[in-house]
């Protein structure tokens, strides 16, 4: 079947999230504390689907941020304007020009997020980058977080997408192309800071540096 649908990952995949480093000084030690973070809220976000309970992922990233600044000796209070920063996630340097790319090889495009759908339209609108998405869908829409499939499903189920071999993902963490792919999607990873795939990760279909690389491998997947 073709190539019909590329969903991206939001946070740290289409959109910057260094800026949260911004409030708490900047460098690159804030930088560190930030993305350690957000792999917290992460494993949060993976515990509590696993328990069958579900939380605001800004919930879940303002604790990880307040830990991580306590365990720093940091004042945790800190933890509330680098979640403000957040709001303000610019695209990455060439996230326009790969969504871009992608659409001209007629491809329909959209986000599948941890975040909540209104919170991700409001980051994506501020980008710049919202009109070129069909869809957008936080995992609010269905209670659980990625990697569990039903975030995936969801949003195939949202643009009437029936076959999941009909969708990449296009994401920058492995248990984000992971997911995707057990779920039966195509894959393609953004290798920007993983940089190695752990080795019980399914092979992604496309990878690349960055994201109009990954894009170019995409599109020629799609004929």
């Amino acid at each position: 079947m073709p190539l019909r649908l590329v969903l991206f990952d939001l946070n740290g995949t289409l959109l910057d999230p260094s800026v949260m480093a911004g409030p708490l000084g900047g460098g690159e030690e804030e930088r560190a504390l930030v993305f350690r973070s957000l792999d917290d809220a992460i494993a949060g976000a993976m515990t509590l689907t696993l328990g069958g309970r579900y939380a605001p992922f800004a919930d879940l990233v303002r604790g990880a941020l307040a830990r991580r600044l306590t365990l720093a000796g940091r004042d945790p209070g800190g933890a509330g304007e680098a979640l403000e920063a957040m709001a303000a996630m610019p695209p990455f340097p060439e996230a326009e020009a790969a969504l871009d790319r992608l659409a001209a090889a007629g491809l329909r495009l959209g986000v599948v997020t941890q975040s909540a759908t209104k919170t991700a339209e409001a980051v994506l609108e501020r980008a710049g980058v919202l009109g070129r998405l069909e869809l957008v869908l936080g995992t609010d829409r269905v209670g659980a977080f990625k990697p569990d499939p039903r975030p995936y499903r969801a949003a195939l189920e949202a643009a009437a997408v029936a076959e999941p071999a009909d969708a990449c993902l296009v994401a920058a963490h492995w248990w984000d192309v992971t997911g995707a792919k057990l779920a039966g999607l195509c894959t393609a990873w953004v290798s920007r800071r993983d940089r190695v795939l752990p080795a019980w990760v399914p092979e992604p279909d496309v990878r690349g540096a960055d994201l109009l690389e990954v894009a170019e491998g995409v599109a020629a997947r799609a004929g």
